[in-house]
């Protein structure tokens, strides 16, 4: 919920700019003796003239047909790198920090701020201060799509966190960048394909599991991130006794169920050594352990790479190189 004095200043500033778009077309449209511009649900913020019809995930949107300064807060800041396009303003923000930008996008967009996580609400005054001639919003700013259009047209991309290659896939049809996203999705499924035939043809039958520790507890990955890599992308075998995900993509397990889970290799994602697996005789006797069959990364990348085009490249590179590197000594 936002505070009475957000809500105050989100108002106001949107007042604002309807006001001064108002003025700005007078001189292109006679108003009738007597009458008073109307507000309406029109976005008042397209800076480009030339507009076309799409539809999203609710229905019809009128956008421009070459935006030039685009708010996502989709999540989708990387892939509309690729299709040619620089956003003004991002949701996709460092998951150490939320307001940072993640470390990949800092090297590209160095002079762009973060309007708030793209999983949770934004900050609309944020969205405002960009001057945005589109948006893109993901399904957790359904609440607030209304205030966002009020800004510019808002298209609502009905794909989130979990759901790399339909989102993608979505936002390259609504900007008409198919053939764009086709080029590279191709190259990068033929290099993990490559990737996939230089780990087999060592590990042949030989089993994979994604596991996080914290703390607190353990994670068993199966989808989504860094396991959509491994046993998607890469194709390696998942190791049997894999528990089936909740929605987000895993399962919390104890260390007494590892016991019966025991696979050849295992990418372990922590961000420091001080987890639920320090000292665990059950850790220690599993074979990848005692084989030394361990990859880590910390889950810092596993959520700020793992699911977006950039730092999927990055991030295959890296851990294939890992297990490439271990399997050839």
């Amino acid at each position: 919920m936002f505070s009475l004095k957000r809500i105050s200043f989100v108002g106001i500033a949107l007042f604002m700019m309807v006001m001064l778009y108002g003025c700005g077309n007078s001189g292109q449209e006679a108003q009738g003796e007597g009458s008073s511009p109307a507000v309406n649900s029109e976005p008042v913020a397209t800076h480009s003239s030339e507009t076309h019809t799409i539809k999203d995930a609710k229905g019809d949107v009128v956008i421009p047909v070459n935006p030039v300064r685009i708010a996502d807060v989709s999540g989708s800041t990387e892939e509309l790198l690729l299709l040619g396009y620089k956003p003004v303003i991002t949701g996709n923000t460092d998951m150490a920090n939320s307001l940072e930008i993640t470390p990949i996008l800092k090297k590209e967009l160095p002079d762009v701020t973060p309007a708030g996580w793209f999983q949770t609400e934004v900050n609309l005054e944020a969205i405002i201060a960009a001057s945005p001639d589109l948006i893109l919003a993901g399904p957790t700013q359904e609440k607030i799509y209304e205030q966002l259009n009020m800004i510019a047209p808002t298209v609502r991309v009905p794909y989130g966190f979990n759901a790399f290659r339909e989102r993608f896939a979505f936002v390259a049809e609504v900007l008409d960048k198919k053939t764009e996203m086709d080029e590279w999705l191709k190259t990068y499924d033929q290099h993990a394909q490559q990737l996939h035939d230089q780990i087999t043809a060592i590990t042949k039958e030989e089993t994979f599991a994604v596991i996080e520790a914290t703390e607190k507890e353990i994670r068993i990955y199966s989808r989504t991130g860094i396991a959509d890599m491994i046993f998607n992308d890469l194709g390696l075998i998942i190791a049997p006794g894999t528990p089936e995900p909740d929605p987000w993509g895993g399962k919390v397990t104890s260390l007494e169920a590892l016991s019966t889970f025991n696979p050849d290799h295992i990418i372990l994602l922590s961000d420091n050594d001080q987890n639920v697996l320090d000292q665990s005789k059950v850790w220690s006797s599993l074979k990848a352990v005692k084989s030394n069959n361990i990859y880590r990364l910390t889950s810092r990348q596993n959520y700020n790479e793992a699911f977006f085009a950039l730092g999927k490249e990055a991030l295959l590179d890296q851990v294939a190189g890992q297990i490439m590197e271990h399997l050839n000594k």
